[in-house]
């Protein structure tokens, strides 16, 4: 299979995740900082400059004010390590960011395949013999319940402490559908524009939900979308290649045509 990812935008969401993350931290600190004023300058003391005099007057503003913004600061920043940094995950002894993850579950395929990550308006693409799969991939733990267009997870207090942190199930179907509209409208505009002798607009695309952490708990009732975990992704494509029977000049073209619209940086 190859493999073509925008390593450039995922290093640039991940920076972006730890500075938000330090950032929380350091308003967490100072929180807990001004905390201490009281006891250092005492009320009626006489401050020795000016910074110590303004919290000695507003540390309680300043506590006060520290602990969301610090807690959201870093929340949001949790949530962009998880989609985008290195992470270990439960049953495996490797550390991998989601799009590792989900290229490892379909290992195996040869070049008749492509995989795009994060480069074309759906984050996780595969193009070839099957068509164009798409996939909405979920990286959290815990209980999805699924009926036909309807996703939930029920509450608990451990989701209440990161519900910034945490991607959340979302809607995977509406999410789905939204980029599939954006992929046909790419395929189709390589016809009118000219660009390929074969035409792409008539190339089936269907969009996936894949979960990719081992402990997420699934109850499916006739879900509008196929819902998989990752052990399941490589039958799956192999399953959509038989029913898809793409001939060998609209794979090529296809596959083609979608490295060249992609965002990708080779790797070394």
């Amino acid at each position: 299979m190859k493999i073509y990812r925008n390593t450039k935008e995922i290093s640039r969401k991940e920076k972006i995740g730890r500075r938000f993350s330090l950032t929380g931290l350091g308003v967490l600190f100072l929180g807990m900082l001004a905390s201490f004023v009281p006891t250092w300058y005492p009320p009626g003391t006489v401050a020795p400059n000016a910074v110590a005099a303004f919290l000695q007057q507003y540390w309680a503003i300043v506590s006060f004010i520290a602990l969301p913004a610090g807690f959201i600061f870093a929340s949001i920043g949790s949530y962009f390590i998880n989609r985008f940094a290195m992470r270990r995950w439960p049953n495996s002894k490797t550390t991998a960011r989601p799009d590792q993850m989900l290229e490892r579950s379909m290992k195996g395929f040869d070049d008749k395949y492509a995989y795009f990550a994060h480069g074309l308006p759906s984050q996780f693409v595969v193009s070839g013999p099957c068509g164009v799969l798409l996939f909405a991939v979920r990286g959290d733990r815990g209980k999805v319940m699924v009926t036909g267009d309807r996703w939930r997870e029920p509450f608990g207090i451990g989701r209440f402490f990161t519900v910034f942190a945490r991607e959340g199930v979302g809607n995977p179907a509406r999410e789905l559908g939204e980029q599939q509209e954006k992929i046909k409208a790419l395929l189709q505009s390589a016809r009118q524009n000219g660009e390929e002798s074969v035409d792409l607009s008539t190339v089936p695309t269907e969009g996936t939900a894949v979960f990719l952490n081992s402990e997420t708990v699934l109850e499916l009732d006739a879900p509008s979308v196929p819902v998989l975990r990752a052990d399941q992704v490589k039958e799956y494509i192999r399953r959509k290649t038989k029913e898809v029977r793409l001939p060998g000049a609209t794979v090529r073209a296809l596959n083609e045509f979608l490295r060249e619209q992609a965002t990708y940086q080779e790797e070394e």
